[in-house]
């Protein structure tokens, strides 16, 4: 079944293969540099949600000084009432007992946040190769094409030039050197487009890699991989993975969960929060008063609840709820879309087999008919014209059957999207989390 993807000739020294170039993509390309960021944004959130469950420690230290001290005498005793410098130092030790269970499950939402931005940092790498294999793909095809249609070109131009030398023996031969002519034209009409398609994807694959246009290509990526997910049932197996391995369902599951967290969470908006801080306190004067101790310390438990905030627990409460239904109905969608596409892109991969497969047959029988009419021609049986028709007919014959290997490579992306499997297309195997499954049986629940 490989067979049926595009001809690549012999590489030349230097090319570069896929993997190569996603990696260099992947160290180019904003989109990745982009989702890295708001990975890194996601473990720090979740630092400082973590933060809120740990001991607080803070020390505050002063000095005060005023233009002279201030006493007085009581009897034989000289107290100060002012003095003129003044140092303080305060250690404070606190931590938070109890928020109704507010903080655990924000640390769980947090978790959460940090798997889900791992996650859209996969996501972002995957379209990066898919458009990096569509490019790739794009480039063969013209570059088949191009070989295909400077083939005809220079034969047409050999005709032309025999024609042109025979010319003054008849009219037949100056209509057919007429028709040679013309169809010499329509070729370099047809091969300045296909330069120019290929230069745009060349063009198009250098702002993915960051490299110049020009860049050698080396093996693709290969698929045959994905042929594992074809054969019989292959609708129900290739679903199956999708719902196991699909990164937007992932995405979907981890934020349905943490939606349910939040509901939860507002169960702590209608209990109490309990702290308590233990706070050591040293002050020195100068002059020293022996009404101000020189060390202090003391211990504070302290509970605050709101009994009443004008309905806006419960309406937040409300408002929890409502969101989780939304990212439960939005996933279950998400399910049966993915259902759908895959039954589509397998079905897909099959009718672009079956057009190879014809168009193959139909480029060979095309092949024979452009040896047996230069054969007849060179013995004198044939006209030009009859060359012209054959080479015509030989040439569409290529272009399609590269175009249509063209679809079938697309075909086999597609479905390796919707499957989730990309990523093992440059030899990457997802990271499997055995969270993922009770969440995902969740959503794809019926």
């Amino acid at each position: 079944m490989t067979g049926l993807l595009l001809m690549i000739p012999a590489l030349p020294a230097g090319a570069e293969d896929f993997t190569a170039l996603f990696q260099r993509a992947e160290a180019f390309h904003e989109s990745v540099g982009e989702a890295r960021a708001r990975f890194e944004q996601s473990r720090q959130e979740r630092r400082k949600v973590l933060a809120k469950l740990l001991p607080r420690l803070s020390l505050d230290a002063s000095i005060g000084r005023r233009s002279s001290a201030v006493t007085t005498n009581f009897g034989p005793t000289r107290s100060v009432l002012r003095p003129k410098e003044t140092r303080d130092l305060s250690l404070a030790l606190g931590q938070t007992l109890y928020t109704g269970g507010r903080a655990t499950t924000q640390l769980k939402i947090a978790t959460l946040g940090r798997t889900l931005g791992a996650l859209g940092l996969q996501s972002a790498r995957e379209a990066l190769l898919l458009a990096l294999a569509q490019s790739y793909f794009e480039i063969k095809t013209h570059q088949e094409n191009l070989a295909s249609v400077s083939d005809r070109l220079a034969a047409m131009q050999r005709h032309l030039q025999a024609a042109q030398a025979r010319v003054s023996l008849g009219a037949d031969v100056r209509a057919s050197a007429l028709r040679l002519e013309a169809e010499v034209a329509r070729l370099r009409s047809e091969k300045l487009t296909v330069e120019d398609a290929l230069a745009s994807a060349r063009e198009s694959l250098a702002a993915l890699t960051g490299q110049g246009p020009d860049t050698t290509l080396g093996n693709g990526p290969d698929l045959s991989s994905i042929d594992a997910l074809l054969g019989k049932d292959a609708a129900d197996r290739a679903a199956q993975v999708a719902l196991e391995q699909r990164v937007d369902l992932k995405v979907a599951a981890g934020e349905t969960a943490a939606a349910g967290l939040a509901v939860k969470s507002t169960v702590g908006t209608f209990l109490p929060l309990v702290d308590l801080e233990g706070v050591y306190l040293t002050q020195s004067q100068d002059p020293s008063s022996s009404f101000s101790p020189e060390e202090d310390a003391f211990i504070t438990l302290s509970l605050k609840w709101d009994l009443f905030k004008g309905g806006e627990n419960v309406a937040e409460r409300r408002r929890a709820r409502s969101e989780f239904q939304e990212k439960r109905l939005q996933s279950r969608r998400l399910v049966r879309e993915i259902r759908l596409e895959v039954r589509q892109a397998v079905r897909g991969v099959r009718v672009a087999q079956q057009r190879v497969a014809s168009l193959d047959e139909a480029s060979s029988y095309a092949a024979e008919n452009h040896r047996i009419v230069t054969e007849t021609y060179k013995a004198g049986a044939a006209t030009y014209l009859d060359v012209i028709d054959a080479s015509t007919t030989f040439g569409d014959a290529r272009r399609d059957l590269a175009n249509a290997r063209f679809d079938y490579s697309l075909a086999l992306l597609r479905l390796a999207q919707s499957t989730g499997q990309l990523l093992p297309l440059v030899g990457e195997q997802p990271a499997q989390d055995p969270r993922w499954a009770q969440m995902l049986s969740q959503v794809t629940e019926r």
